[in-house]
């Protein structure tokens, strides 16, 4: 387990770094605001997945308390990266270079799947 959130983070962060750049690069005349909002995205993308992680790892037995508690953790994450956005609009950064940043994440746990799947087949 330790060993899949570590190479996660690595695929987040190299994403991240290329997305970043990529971005700032493009929109050369907001380049500090875009680079900034990336990276506020992805770091929200990891804080929000250690929280489905630690849900995941302290999940109770009980069928009615695991689905309280993984609802409650759920609208919590949610409230979170509602929080981030609305904090980064009234900043006035670049709500979709947030979402990349998001999406950096995403996009590392999916090759981290793809990835573990090819290793599991040969």
């Amino acid at each position: 387990m330790q060993q899949m959130n570590k190479q996660i983070k690595k695929y987040t962060l190299a994403f991240s770094l290329f997305c970043s750049i990529a971005c700032a690069i493009i929109f050369h005349s907001q380049m500090i605001q875009v680079f900034i909002a990336v990276w506020i995205g992805c770091l929200t993308g990891l804080v929000g997945y250690h929280k489905i992680v630690q849900m995941a790892l302290n999940i109770p037995t009980d069928e009615a308390a695991g689905k309280k508690i993984g609802t409650q953790e759920y609208m919590k994450r949610y409230l979170m990266y509602g929080l981030v956005l609305v904090v980064c609009q009234l900043m006035e950064l670049p709500i979709l270079a947030v979402l990349v940043g998001l999406m950096c994440n995403k996009g590392a746990i999916l090759l981290y799947a793809l990835k573990e799947k090819e290793d599991f087949h040969e």
